[in-house]
């Protein structure tokens, strides 16, 4: 098993430009229905717009919903609208929100919508071994709708939004979500996994709301231990340590995240993402753009430390693919260089893959800490 190290960091705010987002379709707020819209776009009223982005489960590791926040990143003002539970049957899975997702998106400054499922239709998939599962679960709109227009028209920090929300109404939509699986069961037949843990859930964050935050940060720090252990096999692993960050911000909330690797190279330790495909040249793009958006909050640290020591680090994407001959590394590549390995690459990159490499060389350009590597998927 790979040595695991731990360290602990500081921030104070996040800076970041994106280069690889493309551009969001825009709805009108009273068109706008959650369950038909796209997974990110703008949503325009007559004096102001917002951009969105959605999830389909609480978990972000089942759901990767980062691609998509990250494509509305350059907005001004971000809403990420997330479902409180989701509840796919006894015989599947049940997801809840942990509050490492509440601070990530506090420390981003993108302001959350809570939502809840509404109705469900029975999973009649042929060949499923399993009975009691849910397919096609719709969000109450309206429900969504009115904490978006609320915050088309809110003046203060996604910060206060988002501690208000939880602090006052969580208790009350938690509620709603679980008397609405109530309702889908009865209605579809569909035996959902029991209440009673999720009432004792409740009940003690109706004690003491700190004590919601210990709960799931607790699972955070425990899910990032795990993730730590794992190697994946559709990432390439071949560089360096795994680890765990405990991070702090001029709040004092500490959240726990887990990259991919640690580098060690010339007294530098380097937070590695790793992103690899075996069959095309380059990484899809929600690979890229999610292997990206973990990498904010890093190359936004302040101050980073290993045994109590302060360490020099910065961050690196890694991306492996089929066939590429060589290596590129930004943003230390000249323009002339990036020039011979398009060229040397010639029948190796489609003409998109070649432009998302070009928008790759201004993201690393332009954030600090960061650096992106392009190169082939070399077995070791």
């Amino acid at each position: 098993m790979a040595e695991i190290i731990h360290f602990t960091g500081f921030i104070k705010g996040v800076t970041y430009k994106t280069y690889l987002g493309e551009k969001l379709n825009k709805i009108n707020i009273d068109s706008f229905d959650i369950n038909e819209a796209s997974g990110s776009g703008l949503i325009k009223s007559p004096i102001t717009e917002v951009a969105y982005s959605k999830w389909v489960s609480p978990k972000r590791t089942r759901s990767y919903p980062f691609a998509r926040i990250y494509a509305t990143y350059n907005s001004s003002k971000i809403i990420t609208i997330i479902p409180v539970i989701k509840d796919e049957g006894k015989d599947g899975d049940r997801d809840i929100i942990q509050y490492s997702t509440i601070s990530w998106m506090n420390l981003l400054n993108i302001y959350i919508v809570l939502a809840y499922y509404e109705t469900a239709q029975k999973s009649n998939k042929k060949g499923q071994a399993t009975r009691d599962k849910l397919t096609n679960q719709k969000f109450n709109h309206e429900f969504v709708n009115n904490q978006i227009h609320e915050i088309l028209a809110y003046r203060q920090s996604a910060l206060h939004w988002n501690k208000n929300l939880f602090e006052k109404k969580f208790l009350q939509i938690f509620e709603k979500a679980l008397n609405s699986y109530d309702d889908i069961s009865h209605r579809t037949g569909v035996i959902i996994h029991a209440r009673v843990g999720m009432d004792n859930y409740l009940q003690k964050i109706t004690e003491e709301f700190e004590h919601f935050k210990n709960i799931s940060l607790k699972g955070s720090q425990n899910a990032s231990k795990r993730e730590a252990m794992t190697s994946h096999k559709l990432e390439y692993l071949a560089d360096g340590l795994k680890a765990t960050f405990s991070i702090e911000n001029y709040l004092g909330g500490i959240y726990y995240l887990t990259p991919d690797e640690i580098v060690f190279d010339n007294d530098m330790y380097i937070i590695q993402e790793s992103k690899n495909s075996s069959k095309e040249s380059l990484p899809k793009l929600s690979d890229i753009q999610d292997g990206l958006f973990k990498l904010i909050l890093f190359s936004n640290l302040d101050s980073l430390k290993l045994d109590g020591k302060p360490v020099d680090f910065v961050t690196k994407l890694k991306l492996t693919g089929k066939n590429v001959v060589g290596h590129i590394i930004f943003p230390d590549a000249t323009v002339q260089y990036l020039d011979y390995f398009l060229q040397a690459n010639m029948t190796v990159f489609t003409k998109k893959q070649k432009e998302i490499i070009r928008r790759l060389a201004l993201e690393a350009e332009n954030n600090q800490k960061l650096k992106i590597q392009v190169s082939g998927n070399y077995t070791v």
